[in-house]
């Protein structure tokens, strides 16, 4: 990596770091052997745990080998340069991000082949992606779902550029993609004959299925959307370019779907998962849905949110300084899982409300003022984005490294 992250130094803005470690840098910091419950963390404070990301980022390779398919991870949901390599030292192909600003970042720690999972409108970027490809200081591709995307991508583009498209196939009521497939032989045609674009595949994504659920009907129609990638690959084909043809979904819900119906593509191709969310996996939303079964090896959550109990004005009912601004809850609110006085020790209840700042916590086992609450969280992308620097702990909560976000 050009940059050395362990040589960026710790200050009041990197969220409720000991007081004491300001002015350090974190390698001199991690060599103090700092421990979550010793070192005078100040609370809340995300934390990973270092042995299930492990464990994930290895499943998923494995289960990725099983299945013949390569891995893009979406790693919008982390935004960190230093899990994105751990992926790629696993064995990811690319990288997927959600748009340029995000591809320039990956961009500067070195990663070159990157997947926009969205259609690029704006001149400028389009423009310097045109002439990045070409220069081969990177291969990036990026969506197309309309022949009026496709003549804005056309007008910005160089003479002398080069651009990588995925045609997006859509659901009826879902996101952006194409929805009648007579568009995909269009579209196929007209980036064919321009020889500054190359259709490098097909894509779309199952989770946007706004029927998809981990039920009978839900399965079905993630099925039928996967089919239909299917199909637009067929009508695609004859309009790639020389590289060989990628057909992609993915997220971290119904992977065993995808790899199912998108490994049934009839001609030489490339089947690319775009999994993002299971490299940290959740203690809700992905628990519930995930393919456990078909993995064969579980994936275990790596985040864990501690919080302490500010006030315990019922004894049911406590207080915790923890809210929105620490915590995603666009799915659900945080789930106790944790407590710690003196050592870690079980702990239920339930997290009625946030607000910005603090927590309404029912629960019927024992705690008091000053106590530390752990909490498990669901859907990490809007947990990450919450934090700049994060510590990756061990199984005792010793802080073995500080992963970098950049949001």
């Amino acid at each position: 990596m050009k940059i050395k992250l362990d040589q960026i130094k710790i200050d009041e803005t990197q969220k409720n770091f000991p007081l004491k470690s300001h002015g350090k840098n974190i390698k001199k910091f991690l060599k103090e052997k700092p421990n979550l419950f010793q070192a005078n963390f100040q609370f809340p404070m995300m934390v990973l745990k270092a042995s299930a990301l492990k464990n994930n980022i290895d499943v998923m390779a494995k289960y990725c080998k099983s299945v013949g398919a390569e891995l893009a991870p979406h790693v919008k949901t982390t935004m960190s340069p230093q899990i994105a390599q751990m992926q790629v030292d696993a064995g990811a192909w690319a990288l997927t991000i959600a748009n340029f600003w995000q591809a320039e970042i990956f961009r500067k720690f070195g990663f070159k082949r990157l997947i926009i999972a969205n259609e690029i409108l704006e001149s400028s970027a389009i423009a310097k992606i045109a002439r990045l490809n070409k220069k081969n200081k990177a291969e990036i591709i990026f969506y197309v779902d309309s022949l009026a995307g496709l003549e804005i991508v056309k007008a910005a583009t160089p003479a002398d550029g080069k651009i990588n498209l995925f045609i997006e196939i859509g659901t009826d009521n879902g996101r952006g993609g194409v929805r009648d497939l007579a568009l995909v032989k269009t579209l196929g045609q007209a980036i064919k004959a321009d020889p500054r674009l190359n259709l490098r595949g097909v894509t779309g994504f199952e989770g946007a299925v706004p029927t998809a659920a981990r039920n009978a009907a839900g399965e079905s129609a993630v099925h039928d959307f996967c089919k239909k990638i299917v199909a637009a690959g067929e009508v695609a084909y004859e309009f790639k370019s020389d590289d060989l043809f990628i057909v992609s979904a993915g997220g971290s819900a119904y992977f065993e779907i995808v790899a199912e119906e998108l490994g049934k593509f009839s001609k030489p191709r490339m089947l690319l998962l775009r999994s993002g969310g299971y490299v940290t996996h959740d203690h809700i939303y992905y628990e519930e849905v995930y393919p456990a079964k078909s993995t064969g090896d579980p994936l275990l959550p790596a985040i864990e949110v501690w919080s302490q109990l500010l006030s315990a004005p019922e004894s049911d009912f406590g207080v915790l300084n923890l809210g929105k601004r620490d915590v995603g809850c666009d799915l659900h609110n945080p789930m106790p899982i944790a407590k710690y006085q003196g050592r870690i020790m079980k702990f239920t209840g339930k997290i009625e409300k946030l607000n910005d700042q603090h927590g309404f916590m029912r629960s019927s086992d024992k705690f008091a003022v000053g106590d530390l609450i752990g909490l498990g969280i669901s859907h990490p992308c809007t947990t990450f984005d919450k934090w700049r620097l994060i510590p990756l702990v061990n199984e005792n909560y010793d802080v073995v490294d500080c992963i970098h976000t950049f949001f």
